[in-house]
């Protein structure tokens, strides 16, 4: 069923390593945006959104599953790009960065 060597431990380990920059992203924006450290269920609770999302790109999944956790918009690029034009991005704005490349990254996998 599988090439030798290789189990489905290993393929899911291997999925995993490759996720964990988008999520790392993702979580560390939303607990930027409220201030607070994320707990397990509320990460739970995000995945979940991303999840039913019917979006076929991810980052437009991970903006609406934000979106929906925090009940409140997050910069779009455009509304970053011009900012930084006339004045130095802070951390959303970097970590809304993040999120997009990493979202980017993975889904060109």
């Amino acid at each position: 069923m599988f090439p030798i060597g290789v189990t489905l431990c290993s393929i899911k380990e291997a999925r995993i390593d490759r996720e964990e920059p988008f999520l790392n992203a993702l979580f560390n924006l939303v607990e930027e945006l409220t201030g607070m450290e994320l707990r397990t269920t509320s990460k739970k609770v995000i995945l979940n959104y991303l999840n039913e999302s019917r979006h076929p790109q991810l980052v437009y999944r991970a903006r609406a599953a934000i979106v929906r956790y925090i009940q409140d918009d997050i910069p779009t690029l455009d509304e970053i790009r011009e900012k930084s034009q006339h004045t130095e991005l802070d951390a959303v704005d970097h970590l809304v960065l993040k999120l997009e490349y990493e979202a980017q990254r993975l889904q060109g996998e």
